[in-house]
């Protein structure tokens, strides 16, 4: 059984508004399907309310939090890509040390569910692997080879806004099928570092439902407090 937006609102007892940023988030899976977002039955039932650990961040400060624990190798921060004000660096130094004392992965998924907007698609599987190369877009999730997962039939990454409506295009991605899972889930966000943070890929990986995804994201995190 499939459940619109509303559906899903009023069995949850909660605001349609809370749902989308569920959905979203895919704390609650769910499939873009002619411009409308549908729930199936079993994803629903997945979903555990519980209190949110911190306010969402916006998109720019999601960012800047999950640039603060990476450098591209060569000493350059990821965070000067994203020039925080004075101001914005007293919030980030706040927030690290709140994750770094909790390594708390509620907290991570409370705090970035507008790092990007989410899209699914389903595409030729004889086509995963050459989509793969596509540089236009960064692995991440169960994609990243940080995971240690092996996701050879699906990529999930991240896509700069300006360029997603081309991979699309270029691809031939569409719409899944309904009762079909995606093969192709696609974060857009106005600026993509070329090296994704750690963070994000813990993010993505948290997300999901599986056991192997949740050790992976925890196993991140902890390499990441680890430096």
């Amino acid at each position: 059984m499939s459940m619109s937006i509303p559906e899903l609102a009023k069995r949850l007892s909660v605001n349609e508004s809370r749902v989308r940023q569920l959905v979203h988030s895919g704390r609650i899976r769910g499939q873009r399907i002619g411009g409308r977002w549908i729930v199936e039955e079993a994803d629903a039932a997945q979903y555990q309310p519980g209190r949110p650990a911190g306010r969402p961040l916006s998109e720019r400060s999601a960012w800047q939090l999950m640039s603060c624990f990476w450098e591209d190798g060569r000493g350059h921060s990821l965070l000067e890509d994203f020039e925080p004000s004075p101001v914005e660096k007293h919030r980030l130094n706040e927030r690290i040390s709140l994750l770094q004392k909790s390594q708390d992965l509620l907290k991570l998924l409370a705090w970035l569910p507008n790092r990007a907007e989410k899209f699914e698609f389903s595409c030729s599987p004889a086509d995963i692997a050459e989509l793969r190369e596509d540089k236009r877009i960064h692995l991440s999730g169960v994609s990243h080879p940080r995971s240690g997962l092996l996701a050879n039939s699906e990529i999930e990454a991240y896509v700069r806004r300006a360029e997603l409506r081309n991979v699309v295009k270029d691809w031939f991605l569409v719409d899944p099928l309904p009762g079909r899972r995606p093969n192709v889930i696609l974060r857009a966000a106005e600026k993509v570092p070329d090296i994704l943070p750690p963070l994000a890929v813990a993010a993505d990986l948290a997300e999901r439902p599986g056991v192997r995804e949740q050790q992976a994201a925890r196993d991140i995190l902890r390499s990441v407090h680890a430096h």
